[in-house]
């Protein structure tokens, strides 16, 4: 009697679990980079997504992502229902052509890149997290912007649903229109972080910490957030102090760095000239 309850008890658990997996979408990450991780964190922390596949060329890093299947081999057919391309801008083409996924909405996640250069397969879309990955630490995605286009109704659909489930911000945007918010982003992050790097160095050389210029740095974030840059602008260049950038830069060792700090105070210099 207690064995009947059991085994059928088990044989209910077993059809409930695999109907929950037939219903669930799955999903393939291509690449083993620091967006690849960011993505299994995320799709597998929600209820109605299975990632079920990493394909990548390392074995080792391949080793990092558990209770998935992993594998080397991109000439093996893909099943799953999505496929993410969490691969080098200069890559996602030649992958693109090479992976057989003959019922999948194919996706990549640059800024940069056409959704044409995915033309092979049949579905196609973009899903581009607005955000920098240059840490370990996962990502709260919950205010990260995601940027979607899709070639078919279908596909938008689709990733419409699955980027709302994660974030506040969700916008649809063409390829021109996310090369240009691309571009931005590489302005506000890219360049801004080659500057903290230009200080960490001079910090360094002189013996200075440079974490005491945190606050000032999260302070100069959030003026130009809140107020403009154009408003939030300060300093000698733009007050027009021509004394302190000649000794700040007769005070640089690197000449490099001395043409950065002409060639940026000048610039500040031309475009608050009228208010000078």
């Amino acid at each position: 009697m207690v064995k009947t309850v059991y085994k059928n008890y088990l044989k209910s658990l077993l059809t409930r679990l695999f109907i929950l997996f037939l219903s669930m979408i799955s999903i393939a990450i291509i690449g083993t980079g620091r967006l690849a991780r960011q993505l299994f964190h995320l799709f597998g922390s929600l209820k109605d997504y299975s990632p079920s596949l990493i394909l990548g060329r390392n074995e080792g890093e391949l080793a990092q992502f558990n209770h998935v299947e992993t594998r080397s081999d991109f000439n093996k057919i893909i099943l799953e229902d999505l496929v993410f391309l969490a691969i080098s801008d200069r890559a996602i083409e030649s992958v693109s052509n090479q992976i057989n996924a003959p019922n999948a909405l194919v996706c990549h996640c640059s800024g940069s890149i056409p959704i044409s250069v995915l033309k092979k397969h049949t579905a196609t879309g973009v899903f581009y997290p607005l955000q920098t990955f240059g840490s370990n630490e996962f990502i709260d995605f919950s205010k990260v912007p995601l940027l979607l286009e899709a070639s078919q109704k279908e596909g938008i659909e689709t990733l419409s649903a699955l980027a709302k489930g994660v974030s506040s911000r969700v916008d649809f945007s063409d390829s021109n229109k996310r090369k240009s918010i691309h571009l931005a982003a590489v302005w506000v992050n890219n360049f801004s972080n080659f500057l903290f790097s230009e200080a960490a160095s001079y910090c360094k050389s002189n013996e200075i910490d440079f974490k005491l210029l945190g606050p000032l740095m999260e302070q100069t974030v959030h003026n130009a957030i809140d107020l403009g840059p154009d408003m939030a602008q300060t300093g000698p260049a733009r007050r027009g102090d021509t004394n302190t950038i000649k000794s700040h830069i007769a005070s640089l060792e690197s000449v490099s760095q001395k043409k950065i700090y002409q060639y940026i105070s000048d610039a500040i210099q031309e475009k608050y000239k009228h208010e000078l």
